[in-house]
């Protein structure tokens, strides 16, 4: 599933190389934000889908699988980060700068990151309660089945998203959010272009245009492997033969939960690959 859906995001980015190029009528400094930023968020990209490919095939017992996605989150996330960094270009002799309060929430798009902040908190509950549940493999690994005791017989199911999964996992998806924070951060805080003739360029829609980026690499990062863990952790609770019955309720809810995070998976892609048709008019600088 991990290598299909990276294949698929790989197509996307060729589908994708039409859809956001900078427009010839934009304002050069504008335009240049644009380019600059667009050229390193597809670097990381480019990058994430590699180093995917590669954990994807790395580890046999399936961590590298689980990580692939989040480790490809967290190339675009560095990407834009980046590509913020390098946006803005000084030109001419005198600096200015704008008087003006600039804060996250004026770029971010709300319910969209709404339903990725809802993931990140399934993804966060749900591996808290499969690393409690976690058991002991036939051959030592912890936290790698999940154990029950019927009685007449005990058994065990696996692979199972307890510690030996879970954290390595939650480690890279809590650098994600620290390099997404760090990536808005940067959107915000960095200056205003400056055009030849000295003044300032508004360049909100491209600042808006970096937070779908990150909202959509966020959603990338924690879908994923959201999707792959409820599906683990449904058949993990059907294949217990003397199962609760809240557990037969708790599975098909993974399972009826899932289509809305494919959903919220595509938006996500899509975000990170064609951000500009989102893209509001520019504010007014102040004077």
């Amino acid at each position: 599933m991990v290598v299909t859906t990276i294949l698929g995001l790989a197509l996307l980015l060729l589908l994708g190389a039409a859809l956001t190029r900078p427009s010839a009528t934009a304002d050069p400094a504008t335009a240049h934000i644009r380019r600059t930023t667009r050229r390193w968020r597809w670097t990381g990209l480019i990058l994430g889908v590699a180093v995917a490919a590669v954990a994807a095939g790395y580890d046999p017992l399936g961590r590298g699988v689980l990580l692939a996605a989040p480790l490809f989150g967290l190339c675009v996330l560095a990407g834009v980060v980046a590509g913020e960094s390098r946006a803005v270009r000084p030109a001419g002799t005198t600096r200015r700068a704008a008087l003006e309060t600039r804060q996250v929430r004026q770029y971010l798009p709300r319910r969209p990151l709404t339903a990725v902040a809802v993931a990140g908190a399934a993804l966060t509950a749900l591996l808290a309660a499969t690393t409690a549940a976690g058991a002991t493999d036939d051959l030592g690994r912890a936290g790698r089945s999940l154990a029950y005791d019927c009685g007449q017989f005990t058994g065990s199911h696996g692979p199972w998203a307890g510690s030996f999964y879970s954290i390595p996992l939650a480690l890279v998806v809590g650098v994600g959010v620290l390099v997404a924070a760090l990536a808005l951060r940067r959107v915000v805080g960095r200056p205003r272009p400056q055009a030849a003739a000295g003044d300032l360029v508004p360049d909100d829609a491209e600042r808006r245009r970096s937070a779908y980026a990150v909202t959509g690499a966020c959603g990338v990062l924690v879908t994923i492997p959201l999707i792959g863990v409820s599906l683990v952790t449904a058949a993990g609770l059907l294949a217990n033969p003397c199962r609760p019955a809240w557990w037969t309720v708790a599975a098909w809810l993974l399972i009826l939960l899932t289509p809305g995070w494919t959903a919220l998976l595509w938006w996500s892609a899509a975000a990170v690959l064609n951000p500009g048709t989102h893209a509001p008019r520019p504010a007014a600088l102040p004077a």
